[in-house]
């Protein structure tokens, strides 16, 4: 299984609506493309920067393949909606990691 990590860092002044569109828009979207199963949304607890909270959203995949073309296609768009609501208040960056056996 893939995993595919989005960390958001958002100013603590859009904190609050930056989440729901998280649960609202981001997750529901991202799941009905078929290509992501199984979200998660945490906060890290190390910050950052100073007025600022980061957050976790990630998704597991059947294959790196599947990972790639949702980031650069559905997922830009989702990413491109952060953007033109949020502006420079959200940054992020994307991880893609490959599940191992314990």
């Amino acid at each position: 299984m893939i995993i595919i990590n989005t960390t958001f860092h958002v100013e603590r002044s859009i904190e609050n609506n930056f989440c729901k569109w998280v649960r609202d828009e981001y997750v529901p979207s991202a799941l009905a493309s078929g290509i992501l199963s199984e979200p998660g949304f945490s906060r890290i607890l190390i910050e950052v920067q100073e007025d600022c909270s980061s957050f976790a959203v990630s998704f597991k995949t059947e294959s790196i393949e599947d990972a790639v073309t949702w980031h650069d296609g559905h997922g830009a768009a989702l990413r491109q909606s952060l953007h033109t609501k949020f502006g420079e208040k959200a940054l992020f960056f994307s991880t893609y990691m490959d599940e191992q056996p314990l």
